[in-house]
């Protein structure tokens, strides 16, 4: 039996799940089959990283994409989240491993996807202008019997989110040899898409290359896929990934105009931080980030201004409101994960957190979710005297509409805007108790806080290869305690 969860962290893990399934769903295949993890890893710690993929297109007028993937993780006993997928180890023994998954798949494509640079969109004729698909939430199971010569998994999922409406199958077998610090994982893969998944990405409607041009359906199609991943450890936090892949469709995807090949091979390189062993269990029994954690927590309640001001001049100190009387109002909270960061006096932080954006009537106010893993350094000269804390957070953002600063900047250079963007949170506060002679104040911050969300120049397909977005000067009141 599991020992009892408290409420705080029935909160706190419900807020987190609610959230990645959120952030998710919304803006190539999921990233959670980058192979970047140890599929049999279930030590409950976080991670952040980050790769780079260059895969072959199967589009007309495409070729080999490159894309920049930032990366989260927690691989746990139940739980697991992989940037973009987000599951549950509902059975788990030596022989059987069952799965329910919700993952968003970036295979969809528009204007300003695929060989666009800098955030400028496709040519007029470009194959592709002004065609558009949308990537895609779906929601799954994945059965596994573990056998002497590897893994053998049947996954089926289905489209969750009204996108394409359709279904895939995909059977794998996968056999992870160690020796050490070094992991081999050979794969392969037949899968199944459903001719509603399949039409929706490869197909054409009618009248959509040219006013009189009839549709193109190809079908139901199949897919094999061959690869093989390479896993290296150093020092225990810092693992390196090469992941090789050839997928072949079979032949009726050529049937479609899009469509300028149905092989793709593709390579990804990655790097992926594991954040420091602080397992300090709060009862007896071992250590559970969400179940038996006696680790510090935090709370924060932050108030401010939409800003057009660029991330690094706020940092040197251009700090106003500036964007037509809009703010926002937010709620986060955060749970200590490590003391020693890169082997540095660099504490890290989950947190996840809820904003409210007011937009002053240009639009209606919306909220936003975000979730990210923060450093904070506290071992400044002064510190005994007056505790201060410089942090830097970084994670993911989805707003529930496009804020409007984000909107105003796309529409004047004609760029791309996404619900889902990366998040940047830079801070710097102060003890109160220190300041005031308050002892049991002294765990209570106040501070400022620039609240950023940007498409990361436009590198990252998961950000819809949005170039911009958007600050917000905060200020706050934070508390730890245990």
């Amino acid at each position: 039996m599991y020992p009892p969860v408290s409420i705080k962290n029935r909160l706190f893990f419900g807020f987190l799940l609610a959230l990645a399934g959120g952030l998710v769903c919304w803006p190539a295949s999921a990233i959670g089959q980058s192979r970047m993890l140890d599929p049999e890893d279930r030590s409950g710690n976080w991670s952040m990283g980050t790769a780079f993929r260059w895969q072959q297109s199967p589009y007309q007028g495409e070729d080999v994409l490159p894309d920049f993937v930032p990366t989260l993780s927690y691989s746990g006993e139940r739980f697991f989240l992989d940037t973009t997928q987000v599951g549950w180890h509902a059975v788990d023994n030596n022989r059987w491993q069952l799965d329910l998954f919700g993952s968003y798949t970036l295979d969809g494509y528009n204007d300003f996807s695929g060989d666009t640079r800098g955030g400028d969109p496709r040519p007029d004729d470009d194959p592709l202008a002004g065609l558009e698909r949308g990537n895609a939430f779906e929601a799954g199971a994945q059965l596994t019997r573990k056998l002497p010569w590897g893994r053998v998994a049947l996954e089926l999922r289905q489209d969750a989110s009204g996108v394409h409406d359709g279904a895939a199958m995909r059977l794998r077998w996968a056999k992870v040899y160690r020796d050490r610090n070094w992991q081999l994982e050979p794969w392969a893969e037949w899968g199944y898409w459903s001719s509603d998944r399949a039409n929706y990405y490869f197909g054409v409607r009618q009248g959509e290359l040219a006013e009189e041009a009839p549709a193109v359906d190809v079908g139901a199609l199949s897919r094999w896929s061959l690869g093989t991943a390479l896993r290296y450890s150093y020092r225990q936090n810092h693992h390196l990934s090469l992941n090789l892949a050839y997928r072949s469709f079979s032949d009726g995807i050529e049937d479609s105009p899009v469509i300028d090949r149905s092989a793709t091979p593709g390579v990804q390189v990655g790097y992926r931080y594991e954040l420091g062993k602080m397992r300090v269990p709060a009862r007896e029994g071992d250590y559970n980030f969400f179940r038996n954690n006696g680790n510090p927590w935090s709370l924060r309640v932050a108030a401010g201004c939409t800003t057009d001001t660029k991330l690094n001049l706020i940092v040197r100190g251009d700090i106003n409101c500036n964007y037509e009387g809009t703010g926002v109002a937010s709620l986060s909270v955060g749970r200590q994960a490590s003391e020693n960061m890169w082997s540095l006096p660099v504490e890290a932080w989950v947190r996840v957190g809820l904003s409210r954006h007011f937009q002053n009537d240009i639009q209606p106010d919306f909220w936003e979710g975000f979730f990210s893993i923060k450093a904070l350094y506290r071992r400044f000269p002064w510190s005994p005297h007056v505790d201060t804390r410089l942090g830097f957070g970084t994670g993911l953002s989805y707003a529930g509409r496009i804020p409007a600063l984000e909107k105003q900047k796309a529409l004047e250079k004609n760029r791309a805007t996404s619900h889902l963007l990366h998040h940047l949170d830079v801070s710097l506060d102060v003890s109160v108790g220190d300041l005031l002679r308050v002892p049991k104040w002294r765990q209570l911050y106040f501070g400022f806080s620039a609240h950023h969300r940007s498409g990361v120049f436009s590198s990252a397909n998961l950000y819809s290869n949005v170039y911009g977005g958007s600050n917000i000067n905060t200020l706050y009141f934070e508390w730890e305690f245990n």
